[in-house]
């Protein structure tokens, strides 16, 4: 090998080591009548149910769902709003979130809302991939989906700003500026 195909080798290796643990948000979804403001309904009955599917780590999957919520308390625009997984009996949620980890190449964002059917792909090492929405009963509001390579576990930073930057891409600062409920791509 030449000493530029070795350098040029070194210089991917180093590129890629540099995404480890770096979140991607690839696609992210809003309808065009979004509005932070929709949040305050939820916020206004005690806060907003969360569906957790799947989990991408040998740790309790209490560990996961704590970290979901976690991450998305502070990672939206809108009022103060809490997350929970533990459905009250009495609970009928106008609003709520589903988290998919590890989706499927055929699970879709769109049917997230409406349909328990959310096929899971087996975990690869070291990646986390996760698909999410903001429902509004059976309909899709917002979704966004992303990955992670190189987490250790639930509360592994690189998993904490994964689901950082997907609660900021479920729950934007301005509504929908897109026709037709056309996907965005996220860089």
């Amino acid at each position: 090998m030449t000493k530029f195909a070795h350098l040029a080798l070194a210089l991917a290796a180093a590129a890629l080591a540099a995404c480890a643990g770096q979140p991607v948000i690839s696609h992210g979804h809003v309808v065009e009548y979004y509005e932070p403001q929709m949040l305050g309904y939820p916020a206004s009955k005690g806060g907003m149910y969360t569906e957790v599917t799947g989990n991408p780590f040998q740790a309790e999957k209490a560990a996961l769902d704590r970290q979901v919520t976690e991450a998305f308390e502070v990672a939206h625009f809108g009022p103060k709003l809490a997350f929970f997984t533990e459905k009250p009996t009495d609970y009928s949620p106008a609003y709520r979130t589903v988290v998919l980890f590890n989706p499927a190449p055929n699970a879709n964002a769109e049917r997230l809302c409406s349909s328990p059917d959310r096929p899971q792909a087996p975990h690869a090492t070291g990646e986390v991939g996760v698909m999410a929405a903001l429902c509004s009963s059976e309909s899709r509001l917002t979704s966004a989906s992303g990955y992670v390579t190189g987490a250790k576990g639930p509360d592994d930073p690189a998993v904490g700003g994964l689901l950082r930057d997907l609660g900021f891409s479920l729950f934007p600062p301005a509504p929908g500026v897109r026709g037709d409920n056309t996907d965005i791509i996220i860089p």
